[in-house]
């Protein structure tokens, strides 16, 4: 063996182990690629959302209670017409959630009497505050809140045979409070149908409100009404505008 050779041989052995440990770290290099590599990222959640609410239909009726008089409650009353939403949503996680907005609602309530009928309406326009708690991906959730609607327009119809009414219709009127406070509670299932009930817990009717009827002559046509709150049951539709995307 020559010179040459011993000297490339001894070269070898001494670099074997730089060689060794080379190779090491880059098969360490090489499983933390494949690490991150096969890692599933985790895309961040869009927490933020809008959307359109409806109240397709509310059922409404009222416990009302006259001065000297035991507190009775008042037949079943529908309206379809005109019910609108708009929200926006905020997801805290998978399981909860907050919402709010402004709505559009027809509220009120029947009474009979005397053989007459007398039906007082209001539109209100609103803003309701609400926690969700359940599957937000599915849309299955228990929802609890509040909100407080704004008297926009009041109508009152009373009559004894249809073709013959008494009607009035007034905007912003003192007739009923101003600003009306409630509670809410309902479900949501798949596909934002929605059920709900709300309660109105002060009186819908201002039984202050006087009117003059002559020189002279005031009337205060809903004195005997100590209180009237009104019960709310609706089905109805939350439409988002982009849904979340869990993982």
């Amino acid at each position: 063996m020559n010179y040459l050779n011993k000297t490339t041989i001894l070269c070898a052995l001494a670099l074997a182990p730089f060689s060794t440990e080379a190779q090491s770290e880059q098969k360490k290099v090489e499983t933390a690629a494949n690490t991150i590599t096969l890692t599933p990222q985790k895309i961040p959640v869009r927490k933020f959302y809008m959307g359109n609410s409806l109240d397709a239909g509310i059922f409404s009726t009222s416990f009302v209670t006259k001065d000297g008089a035991s507190r009775q409650t008042t037949p079943l009353r529908f309206s379809m017409f005109l019910h609108l939403g708009y929200t926006l949503n905020y997801d805290f996680n998978k399981y909860s959630g907050f919402y709010t907005g402004v709505d559009l609602k027809n509220i009120g309530f029947i009474e009979k009497e005397a053989g007459y009928t007398t039906k007082r309406r209001v539109y209100t326009v609103g803003v309701p505050v609400g926690l969700r708690f359940g599957n937000m991906k599915k849309r299955n959730y228990f929802y609890l809140g509040a909100g407080l609607d704004l008297a926009v327009n009041y109508k009152e119809k009373i009559y004894k045979k249809r073709s013959d009414k008494t009607k009035l219709n007034e905007w912003f009127s003192s007739r009923t409070p101003l600003l009306m406070p409630y509670v809410f509670a309902g479900y949501s299932f798949d596909h934002g149908i929605s059920v709900k009930v709300q309660y109105y817990p002060n009186s819908f009717l201002n039984r202050d409100f006087s009117e003059s009827l002559a020189p002279g002559v005031t009337s205060y046509p809903y004195a005997d009404y100590k209180k009237v709150n009104l019960l709310l049951f609706s089905v109805g539709f939350d439409m988002h505008y982009k849904m979340n995307k869990y993982k």
